[in-house]
């Protein structure tokens, strides 16, 4: 089986995207999702107000018991420092089977791509956290767009991407999923504003497409088999 055959890699288009119908698809709703949310956020629109009701109320909202053990759980998914050594495991070991250094090279420059662009947007707008007792912008807050919620969607996704392939729907369907509950653990734990989460998904998931892109491009490239 070639590695063209493997990964399902359309002729053609940006980075093999224009043709492939459902990464684009993903991607648009990305893009639309991080659009809406920030505007939302800067123009004090419902989903912030809806934000500070939830968060904010009598009791806020923050997960205590066996529950709170469980986010714990799943909110370490979203920790840079895990899934950043994962996606670079990941690529090492793909690298070596493929015998191509630039693999290595691609992934570690999308990785600090990526980790830059979501502390830059923590900087541009300075949300406080719920934690603060209040919702200011511009403050010298890290908390939009959550962190976690970002890095975990974008790594988990290369990360499986590069262990099976674009073949391994399962794999890629589970860090999808994954990426959505460290996306909601972030709010139960009360770390962030649910639109901070919403945002740092969506952000994450556009990404993890461009570093999911980059992959296959690279397959293309070179197009033996993928052992």
């Amino acid at each position: 089986m070639t590695f063209r055959r493997r990964w399902r890699i359309p002729r053609g288009g940006v980075l093999g995207l224009a043709r492939w119908r459902p990464s684009a698809a993903l991607c648009g709703l990305a893009v639309v999702v991080v659009v809406a949310s920030t505007a939302d956020v800067l123009a004090v629109g419902p989903l912030r107000r809806w934000d500070q009701h939830v968060m904010l109320g009598l009791d806020g909202l923050r997960a205590t018991g066996w529950p709170h053990v469980a986010w714990r759980m799943i909110v370490v998914g979203g920790q840079f420092w895990l899934v950043g050594s994962l996606v670079m495991i990941a690529a090492v070991v793909a690298a070596w089977r493929r015998r191509d250094l630039l693999l290595v090279a691609a992934v570690g420059g999308w990785l600090a791509v990526t980790s830059a662009l979501v502390w830059l947007f923590k900087q541009a707008l300075g949300r406080t956290p719920p934690g603060s007792g209040g919702d200011l912008l511009f403050a010298a807050g890290q908390s939009f767009p959550s962190g976690h919620a970002a890095l975990g969607a974008a790594c988990l996704l290369v990360s499986a991407t590069l262990v099976q392939g674009d073949g391994g729907r399962y794999l890629v369907g589970a860090a999808h999923v994954l990426a959505v509950g460290v996306a909601a653990a972030t709010v139960a734990l009360g770390y962030h504003w649910p639109s901070d989460a919403i945002a740092g998904w969506a952000l994450g998931l556009g990404l993890g497409l461009l570093g999911r892109a980059i992959v296959a491009r690279l397959g293309q490239r070179r197009n033996g088999p993928w052992r």
